[in-house]
Formats: C-alpha cells, sequence, structure tokens
C-alpha cells in the first residue's frame, strides 16, 4: 500500500509545526557561567532592599553564607548560645535547627515580599547545611510598617563562632563567612 504526497502532508505539516514549538519553547544557550544552587533572580521591584534568597558552600578554613539582595543594606547582629529570639511579635522562640552558637542578624530597610506584596525570598524559611562551621540558617520574619522595613535571620553554628560579614556588588549580596 502506497501513501499518497498529500497524505504526507497532513502528517507532516503538525508534526513539523510541533518539532519548531518544541525547539522555540526550549531555554537559550548562555556564555555566563552556571550559577550555584539556590541563586535567586534579580527581577522583583521594591522601594527598599529585597532579600531573594540565601545559599552556602564550604571552602578551606571557613565556611560561607550568602544572601542574595536587589541593593546594599545595613545589618546589626546578635550572638548568643542558646538559639532563643524574639520575633516581632515579642514571645520567646529557638531556632528550629540546633547547634552549639547562634548568630542573628537583622537587615535595615530591607524585606522578603517586592512592592506588590509578593514573596520574593526563593529560599526555604529553615535550611540545614552539614557543614563544619554552618549548621543553619532561618528566616525570623519581616518587620514592615509605614517607616521601616527590617529582615531577621537566625544562623546555627557549630563550635566556631569567628566570623565576618561584608558585602559584595555585581550582583549585590550580603556575605558571612564563618571561620572553624
Amino acid at each position: 500500500m502506497r501513501t499518497s504526497p498529500r497524505t504526507w502532508a497532513r502528517i507532516a505539516v503538525p508534526l513539523a509545526a510541533a518539532v519548531a514549538a518544541s525547539v522555540l519553547a526550549l531555554p537559550s544557550a548562555s556564555a555566563a557561567p552556571p550559577s550555584e544552587s539556590g541563586t535567586a533572580s534579580v527581577t522583583a521591584t521594591c522601594f527598599h532592599t529585597c532579600v531573594l534568597g540565601t545559599r552556602a558552600a564550604t571552602h578551606t578554613g571557613y565556611d560561607r553564607l550568602v544572601f542574595d539582595l536587589t541593593s546594599s543594606t545595613q545589618v546589626t547582629t546578635e550572638t548568643n548560645t542558646t538559639g532563643t529570639f524574639y520575633p516581632w511579635s515579642g514571645q520567646r522562640e529557638l531556632l528550629q535547627v540546633r547547634g552549639t552558637s547562634y548568630l542573628f542578624i537583622t537587615m535595615e530597610n530591607a524585606d522578603i515580599y517586592d512592592n506588590a506584596g509578593n514573596l520574593i525570598f526563593t529560599s526555604p524559611r529553615v535550611q540545614s547545611f552539614g557543614l563544619p562551621s554552618l549548621k543553619g540558617v532561618q528566616e525570623l520574619g519581616a518587620f514592615d510598617n509605614r517607616f521601616e522595613k527590617r529582615v531577621q535571620f537566625g544562623i546555627t553554628l557549630g563550635p566556631s563562632t569567628s566570623y565576618q560579614i561584608f558585602q559584595l556588588t555585581q550582583p549585590n549580596r550580603l556575605v558571612i563567612d564563618i571561620y572553624r
């Protein structure tokens, strides 16, 4: 049995259209190096600094926690050995990831929500890490009123409490190195 050209055309045209649509829907290749797991997009629109996400890695002599931001921010810190914190509600709580010591940071004029009220923080609110000095990070809440915006994070550490905090640009990020 022989297939006519008209039958082939009825089969091939929709098939070719489906293949073309599939190829056009593929993401384009980029010359940019692959990003680390957990890197966030910087497309959020904020009047203040948006905290987009966190990522962590270990290096020789230290562990690094990175907060991806849309702009720089002012940071205050506090440490303790109990993991106790007081969120905006004022009721005493403990960090979910337990460790030996704890570092709490507050980012001023920052938020995890964009101008439209959409959550733009892409990382889990509680993350555990199996790193030598960095055990976890927990988003403790965003404080928002007419004049101030703040975001707090609790960082669970191992036996080390020596750390350095600095900010980098292009892209904007807050970096915390925890030394062993």
